[in-house]
């Protein structure tokens, strides 16, 4: 068995083979064209590659994808090191092909493979299956609880000092403080743009709106979310929350959004630098759960790498 880099035509093949897996909402044509957008879009042009494990007959026997992503190493005087990672995504084997260890296989080639890039740091991905498939493969999990807000009626731009819209997010990215861990992962904003692009292709599909704002800003705070699925959620894409006020209001007005755009509810992926609000959110009936699906798991591609147990994963960088 070996790893290859998949052709544009092998690609449009392997659509055709996953939309059982992931074209809910969509039919086949409309899933191969949310495929083609998707890819098409200016983050994955630069950033993704479509992976095939192939037998010795030439078979394909198992894919997926990977996204190369920014992080980030502190030194021990404070500074920081940009390396590459690489989000890992849509690991597929056809059903008549399961169980003879090929997904494992494809995810320990794909690691030596990765492992040779000269800035790697590590590889992130977001299983669907728990998390026996991928520690086989030397991935550790990370802590996985979401916190969901129901919508509030009014204007959103009333509890903050602004919103943001579209142009705006290479601006809040840079209000947001980076991690106070050795070792992290940070989006680009043309990588939290591929997310947004993500609820223009289901908008039709869900019978709700776009939002009209991408997030907010209070104080020296920073919220970024978007509809960015095949659900009726507004997703929280980045939180930077400076005080627990300042966290009720960017909240406040995510809720208000989901309010005006006819969405069911605010989704929040917790991270430990949540903790000081979080007492807050419970006392205003939010509800804390275990996230279903999109466990974070994270393997080192370098000796050493210090994997922090607070290592941040927020939605943005889910692929």
């Amino acid at each position: 068995m070996h790893l290859v880099a998949a052709t544009d035509e092998q690609k449009v093949q392997r659509d055709a083979l996953t939309y059982s897996a992931w074209g809910r909402l969509l039919t086949p044509e409309g899933y191969a064209t949310r495929e083609q957008l998707l890819r098409a879009h200016p983050w994955a042009r630069s950033d993704m590659r479509t992976w095939l494990l192939r037998g010795e007959d030439g078979a394909v026997l198992a894919s997926c994808e990977t996204f190369r992503t920014g992080s980030f190493l502190r030194t021990a005087e404070g500074s920081l090191v940009p390396g590459d990672s690489f989000a890992i995504a849509s690991v597929f084997t056809e059903e008549r092909l399961r169980g003879h260890g090929y997904a494992t296989r494809l995810m320990d080639l794909l690691a030596a493979e990765l492992e040779r890039q000269p800035r790697a740091h590590a590889a992130l991905l977001f299983s669907d299956v728990g998390p026996r498939l991928y520690a086989r493969s030397g991935y550790q999990e990370l802590p996985a609880w979401d916190w969901h807000l129901s919508p509030t009626p009014g204007d959103p731009g009333e509890p903050v000092d602004s919103l943001l819209r579209e142009g705006d997010l290479g601006r809040a990215l840079g209000r947001m403080r980076r991690p106070e861990v050795p070792f992290f992962f940070w989006p680009t904003p043309t990588q939290l743009d591929w997310h947004l692009e993500r609820g223009r292709i289901y908008v039709e599909h869900l019978g709700c709106s776009l939002p009209p704002s991408l997030g907010a800003t209070a104080g020296t705070s920073t919220i970024l979310w978007g509809l960015v699925g095949r659900s009726t959620e507004l997703a929280v894409l980045m939180l930077d929350a400076h005080s627990p006020s300042e966290a009720r209001a960017l909240l406040g007005a995510a809720r208000r959004e989901a309010s005006r755009s006819g969405l069911s509810r605010v989704v929040l992926w917790e991270e430990p630098s949540h903790a000081p609000f979080l007492p807050l959110l419970e006392g205003e009936g939010a509800t804390r759960v275990a996230r279903d699906g999109s466990l974070p798991m994270v393997r080192p591609l370098r000796p050493g790498l210090p994997l922090s147990p607070l290592l941040p994963a927020p939605r943005g960088l889910w692929v």
